[in-house]
């Protein structure tokens, strides 16, 4: 009987070379043969898998059970599998976890396993994943979709792996920049020190060997200390620990490092002197007290290890000064948070490597930081200040991006500003925030040079805001936001700006507020509401179909005939309010639950559809949500950030879209920045997405160019909108 499918009838898998071959690749392009393992108990699926896999040049493994699975996994190390769930004895999931965590070592540990199942409800996918799946496809298999995934996976693997080998190659060298690092040759038990590392602890020499080391470390800690090198030379493990080392009267608390090791015979690694950080510290804050991101205490730790000190501080004057990183949005906006994230991290290691090591640091808000030193009777404030300022501020390679790090600064001086250690912070928050709005970069001030003019800095704001509309200083953007079923763009959100005469655009988060403080929010959101449905009527007649978000503020909610307001703007531009969505943020919503009840009611009985923004993050009523008439909930970018990087977040988006099906909602993901982020939703059932992997906000003249040169089209999501748009209501050139 012929066998065009090259299989052996014997063992049911494909011949496989134990060498990798050359071979063209999908581009055409030399490349290696990735090897793909399939185990599936169907031969009918085996053969459809195996031969879409060929076609695309991959080599191909066949197993019809778990068992011989592993088997073949251990005797070819595939470069990724592929798992059927149902099957005789070891099922999918048990096998997934043998391969995971077995026997395979470091090759079961990250190669990619995709899960084929038939089923699609949330247990399956979730144990998919708690077995190690790295993503599924559900059955029947749809061959294009499922070469395509084995491309990015691969990519992704192969990615993962560089990655890995860069870190193993440069963990050591990250840890002894600025640190001491020592040498264990294990077998012979011999200790080798960094030049300079005795001066760094004020001793004469350190020891030679494990045991003359162990022999200066305290009683309580050397137990400890013991065991930890043990493990770390018989496992190739890495330590991370502290303990009291003492040499007469010159005692010290010492961290003691090191990364995973390559050899057992010998480690690696870096210390640091601790001693004068633990003595600003209780250890027990210190665990709950410090920013994730850069390790340092947060604003209320940071204040009681300042006021701990000045309470000792007797006659001692202490430098108290904060930093704002300037314009740290405009980072976040073209280059993505990750990118603002690291441009902090940046900025953090700075302070650490360039402020005395005897100073208290902190960060105290998003972009703030604070900074706490003593000072001796006989130096200036500003000169000691100006000695580690100046090279704080440079240009850093973020992103693929040379960006240019700057910032203002204010600062208070201990005991002459004040005693108190919150008013002292406050002082140079004060000093800070009138330093920002100087001409000029860098710039520093000290709380004593401008008595009285405490609030200056938003007195200044606020009196340009009271002008900014008249003068046509605010704008709009636009961000599209795409349906994933269809693959269409179906709306954009408008979001607004202010081209301040000055500072040039200001950030939303700072004049936001002082708008709504203000009542000016009533003024400026009429003139949003307006100029959004001009935009939106320009667009339909250029024959684009396009769901138009609105922000709403809570004040807005306050003012009589708000909804009427509303749709007389509509009406006046040839719309309809189905084309209309309205956002109102959770925590507004809530704050008089009854009373937006009822405008949200006469909003929909007008026919706008409505939206809950940022949900998850506020109050998260079940009560109102199921009372408000609410179409869409938008999803906060701060679980759309760790979709990727743990179950937490992966089930918060779950419940929701779970939520919204039941209650008949549509779900927004916002924040989406990765491939990764949007096939998770997708197979999480988001309904939308919004974020830098589709586009930045952008001008209209930019949208308009955007949507010509894009491959995505608009068509209508909601009734009524394509009746408005002259023609068939598509983009031209669809």
């Amino acid at each position: 009987m012929n066998n065009p499918s090259g299989l052996n009838p014997s063992t049911d898998t494909l011949p496989h070379a134990a060498a990798r071959t050359a071979a063209v690749d999908q581009d055409g392009e030399a490349g290696m043969v990735a090897t793909v393992l399939v185990i599936d108990d169907d031969p009918t699926i085996r053969l459809l898998i195996a031969s879409g896999l060929q076609r695309k040049h991959y080599q191909v493994i066949l197993a019809t059970d778990g068992q011989q699975g592993l088997e073949a996994f251990e005797r070819h190390a595939p470069d990724l599998v592929l798992v059927d769930v149902s099957m005789p004895g070891l099922n999918g999931f048990d096998t997934l976890r043998a391969i995971r965590h077995g026997q395979a070592g470091s090759k079961g540990r990250h190669a990619p396993l995709l899960m084929l199942t038939g089923y699609d409800d949330v247990d399956s996918i979730k144990e998919a994943f708690e077995a190690g799946a790295t993503d599924f496809l559900t059955k029947p298999i749809n061959l294009a979709l499922l070469t395509e995934r084995v491309r990015y996976a691969l990519s992704g693997a192969e990615r993962e792996k560089a990655l890995r080998e860069a870190q193993l190659e440069q963990a050591s060298a990250c840890k002894l920049a600025r640190l001491g690092f020592w040498h264990l040759d294990v077998p012979s038990g011999s200790l080798y020190w960094s030049e300079g590392a005795a001066e760094m602890l004020g001793w004469p020499s350190l020891p030679a060997s494990v045991e003359s080391f162990l022999a200066l470390v305290s009683e309580d800690d050397r137990p400890r200390l013991e065991t930890a090198l043990t493990v770390a030379s018989h496992n190739r493990e890495g330590l991370d620990l502290e303990f009291s080392l003492g040499l007469g009267s010159l005692e010290r608390t010492v961290r003691l490092q090191s990364a995973e090791q390559a050899s057992e015979q010998r480690l690696v690694g870096a210390f640091q002197d601790v001693t004068t950080l633990r003595a600003f510290e209780d250890k027990a804050l210190y665990l709950a007290a410090h920013d994730e991101l850069t390790g340092l205490p947060k604003r209320h730790c940071f204040l009681s290890l300042l006021a701990e000190q000045l309470s000792q501080a007797s006659e001692t004057r202490w430098l108290v000064a904060a930093l704002d990183i300037s314009r740290l949005h405009r980072i976040n906006e073209a280059l993505g948070i990750r990118a603002g994230d690291q441009a902090l991290v940046l900025f953090s290691r700075r302070l650490k490597q360039h402020v005395p090591s005897h100073a208290l640091l902190g960060r105290l808000e998003a972009d703030t930081f604070g900074v706490a030193l003593p000072l001796s009777a006989q130096e200036d404030p500003r000169l000691v200040f100006q000695q580690w300022l100046a090279p704080l501020a440079r240009a850093q390679r973020i992103a693929g991006e040379d960006v240019y790090i700057d910032f203002s600064a204010g600062a208070s001086v201990f005991p002459d500003d004040t005693r108190d250690a919150e008013a002292l912070l406050g002082a140079a928050l004060q000093a800070q925030r009138l330093s920002r709005t100087q001409s000029g970069n860098q710039k520093l001030y000290f709380h004593n040079e401008f008595p009285g003019s405490c609030d200056a800095s938003a007195l200044s704001l606020e009196a340009h805001l009271q002008q900014a509309l008249q003068k046509d200083e605010f704008f709009l953007v636009y961000q599209p936001q795409q349906h994933l079923a269809g693959g269409h763009i179906s709306g954009v959100e408008a979001l607004l700006r202010w081209q301040h005469a000055s500072r040039g655009v200001i950030s939303p988060v700072e004049f936001i507020p002082l708008l709504e403080e203000t009542g000016l929010i009533v003024e400026v959101g009429d003139w949003v509401i307006q100029d959004a449905c001009r935009q939106l009527a320009e667009w339909n007649r250029a024959g684009m179909d396009l769901r138009m978000s609105i922000n709403l503020s809570a004040v807005q909610f306050t003012q009589p005939g708000f909804a009427k307001h509303i749709m007389a703007h509509v009406v006046s531009h040839g719309l309809t309010p189905s084309q209309l969505e309205l956002e109102i943020t959770e925590s507004a919503a809530m704050r008089r639950p009854e009373h937006t009840l009822e405008i949200l009611l006469e909003l929909k009985e007008l026919g706008f559809y409505l939206a809950i923004d940022d949900f998850g993050t506020g109050h998260s009523s079940y009560d109102y949500l199921l009372r408000f008439p609410i179409d869409t909930l938008k999803i906060d970018r701060s679980f759309t950030k760790g979709i990727t990087q743990g179950r937490a977040s992966r089930a918060i988006i779950r419940s929701l879209t779970t939520l919204s099906q039941g209650l008949g909602f549509r779900t927004v993901a916002e924040g989406v920045e990765t491939q990764r982020q949007r096939d998770y939703l997708e197979a999480l059932d988001v309904d939308e997405i919004q974020g830098f992997l589709l586009a930045r906000p952008m001008a209209a003249s930019h949208f308009a160019s955007f949507m010509r040169n894009t491959s995505i089209r608009t068509r209508p999501t909601f009734p009524g909108v394509a009746a408005l748009v002259s023609g068939e209501g598509t983009a031209p050139g669809s």
